[in-house]
């Protein structure tokens, strides 16, 4: 029996995690924008993990963990990631919220997900679970930028939901959206979602897949010389210009996607104009575009005498987005002292 949440729709976005809340919030009668989501949510973060027994052995993430249950505990019950041990268990739970037309957030790994064809794992990307089809062992699921819902079987979804891929392993963490309160005010929401991302960035906070925040910013400055003497140095910055420019970022690692967030909320709080907090997350992202640039360009080099010159060069720059992001959470928890 093929059934889909009734009167479901998938609006295509930027973000995996954005374009979830928002696919939700609208399913139950909130109109927000994919910016407004992301930063309600205190979506901004970054992680930087070092393991050689990864790939790329120097990873980072630019985007805050705890992005979707932050934003859903401001308009529901109190929310966080849960987990189970046994798939197929994970599985059957879903389904049955599903029989009752309440779509369900996972967490997976796209090396999985066949309409990806992709040979590099990435756990942790956000979907929605809003349909299934138990005779052919199919479920349907909001993603990101497809216009269309996504099928995939059983088995995939399984595996997508408990790969083990470090740096982030997963155990099927999940929740389920089953009531929002429709009766919000931004003028209220909007300062504690500023506070808390300014808190995250500035005390750091722990989750499975390491520690975001500002400091891990400056451990990726203090470390970034000595990346040319890993034997997949060429990825590890590849990567890290795709994690920052292409992946689902808005360019910039997530800081102009946080633009247009706080662009948008200022008809709402005063403060972020008063302070010019939007022109300055705006020139934070344009140093993110430029860092990643030179990542890419540092990925192709044909002359690696001029590594180690590079990555310093590199290194410099990236410490001054953590003394300039720094700067900006620090001014924004004075302001809403």
């Amino acid at each position: 029996m093929k059934r889909i949440i009734k009167d479901w729709k998938h609006i295509p976005g930027i973000h995996c995690g954005s374009v979830s809340i928002r696919d939700v919030v609208h399913y139950y009668g909130i109109e927000l924008s994919e910016a407004m989501c992301f930063g309600m949510g205190s979506g901004l973060g970054f992680f930087y993990a070092y393991d050689n027994d990864m790939s790329p052995s120097r990873n980072i993430h630019v985007r805050g963990p705890h992005m979707e249950p932050n934003f859903f505990s401001l308009l529901s019950d109190t929310l966080s990631w849960k987990c189970e041990q046994d798939d197929e268990k994970a599985l059957n739970t879903a389904l049955e919220f599903l029989k009752n037309d309440i779509p369900v957030f996972i967490q997976t790994d796209i090396y999985y997900l066949g309409y990806y064809n992709s040979n590099t794992h990435f756990p942790g990307h956000v979907v929605v679970l809003c349909g299934f089809d138990d005779g052919n062992e199919i479920v349907y699921l909001s993603d990101t930028g497809f216009n269309e819902l996504q099928k995939v079987s059983f088995q995939e979804l399984k595996e997508s939901r408990s790969s083990k891929s470090k740096p982030y392993p997963l155990n099927n963490n999940w929740f389920e959206i089953s009531r929002l309160n429709k009766d919000i005010n931004l003028s209220e929401l909007i300062p504690i979602s500023l506070k808390k991302n300014a808190e995250m960035m500035i005390e750091g906070v722990a989750s499975p897949r390491g520690t975001s925040g500002v400091d891990s910013i400056r451990k990726l400055a203090e470390d970034l010389p000595a990346w040319g003497k890993a034997e997949d140095w060429r990825w590890c910055v590849r990567y890290s210009y795709q994690v920052i420019q292409k992946r689902g970022t808005c360019g910039a690692g997530f800081r102009w996607m946080y633009r247009e967030y706080l662009k948008e909320a200022e008809s709402y709080f005063q403060l972020i104009a008063s302070n010019n907090l939007t022109e300055r997350m705006g020139d934070i992202g344009s140093i993110w575009f430029e860092v990643s640039n030179e990542f890419k360009r540092i990925s192709e080099l044909s002359e690696l005498k001029v590594l180690d010159d590079s990555l310093i060069n590199l290194s410099k720059k990236i410490f001054m987005l953590y003394e300039k992001e720094k700067e900006f959470f620090t001014d924004v928890l004075q302001l809403l002292k």
